[in-house]
């Protein structure tokens, strides 16, 4: 229990990564979670020497883990404490770096369900001069570069009764306040923007009723036109779907991140939806065409239909399908289960 009342130290990681030898070979062992497949990513890429990611060996010489009391990072015998940072945030960045560190980080703080921590914030803030800008302001992904109504069908923390996932719900609603359905966020004036902001809230109220504006605006961060939370979003999604290699991938090109995004707002865009939940000894089981069983538990949190500590399966084509990131198996991408 000593650990769990330090205080967190993500500066001392930093340095603890920063002095690793970059010309011997090093074995990371992580959890399977975007955030930390990003991170280790990172780490081996500018390696001289064979280095590897391992979800499960016990002889690593550098380990990420995940703990009740927040995150640690271990080198040999050296532990850090970092909190509720994420291991990527402790990652030197480039601009060559920039949008897998930020993927790291949103999809961190969007797993978990917090806000930026301080140190999250310092190493953008402290990054401004790179292209990453700082906004408070909806908490809808690409408001910059999409559409509004495809914002609003991709909006999944916070989820909208009746709109996310739904491209026709998506688009009444916002023809109901006077928008054209191509319009972003930012071409609102302040009447149409404190509109869409009410009947938003109006919407979450239905399953959240302390629900208030303040809970759904938010420190929002981009780079040049990307959007960390729809990174975050889309890399959750091809996790589950595809597997850690794509997140290998980007970290070393991150120039594939568009296409990606524009894979999934296309997947996305067509709509997808949420049935009966049901829970059985192993898992809760949701009816859905979404194919990401951890986009779906980040939405059914919010209806207080599941709980976190249970994996998520989905129901579809008379089939069970889960991923890695709720069972322990060296299968990637959707795996199918035995009912």
């Amino acid at each position: 229990m000593e650990n769990f009342i330090k205080e967190p130290t993500p500066e001392e990681a930093k340095k603890l990564i920063e002095s690793i030898n970059k010309e011997e070979s090093l074995c990371i062992r992580i959890p399977y979670n975007v955030d930390a497949i990003l991170a280790a990513s990172l780490i081996i890429k500018y390696m001289e020497s064979p280095s590897a990611i391992s979800f499960s060996s016990s002889n690593c010489e550098l380990e990420f883990s995940e703990k009740e009391g927040g995150k640690f990072v271990r080198f040999k015998n050296t532990e850090v404490f970092i909190g509720n940072s994420s291991f990527s945030s402790i990652i030197p960045i480039t601009t060559e770096d920039i949008l897998p560190i930020l993927t790291g980080i949103s999809s961190s703080v969007v797993l978990e369900r917090r806000n930026f921590s301080d140190w999250e914030l310092s190493i953008m803030r402290n990054s401004e001069n790179l292209g990453i800008t700082i906004e408070k302001n909806l908490k809808i992904p690409s408001y910059h570069d999409a559409p509004i109504f495809i914002s609003l069908i991709e909006s999944f923390d916070p989820y909208i009764p009746t709109v996310t996932g739904s491209r026709e719900n998506a688009i009444a609603l916002v023809n109901e306040i006077g928008i054209d359905e191509l319009s972003k966020l930012t071409e609102l004036n302040e009447r149409a923007l404190n509109t869409l902001i009410f009947k938003i809230v109006s919407l979450i109220m239905k399953i959240n009723p302390k629900v208030t504006r303040d809970d759904i605006i938010t420190d929002r961060i981009f780079y040049l036109n990307y959007d960390s939370l729809e990174l975050a979003f889309s890399f959750i999604y091809f996790l589950d779907t595809i597997g850690s290699k794509i997140l290998v991938d980007f970290a070393l090109n991150q120039s594939i991140a568009r296409i990606l995004i524009n894979k999934f707002r296309e997947i996305i865009g067509k709509g997808f939806s949420i049935g009966q939940v049901t829970e059985d000894k192993k898992f809760f089981i949701v009816e859905s065409n979404l194919k990401s069983p951890t986009l779906l538990q980040l939405i059914l949190l919010q209806t207080q239909k599941v709980r976190k500590n249970k994996p998520i399966v989905i129901k579809n084509d008379n089939k069970l399908l889960t991923s890695r990131y709720f069972i322990n198996t060296e299968k990637e991408g959707l795996i199918e289960i035995e009912g």
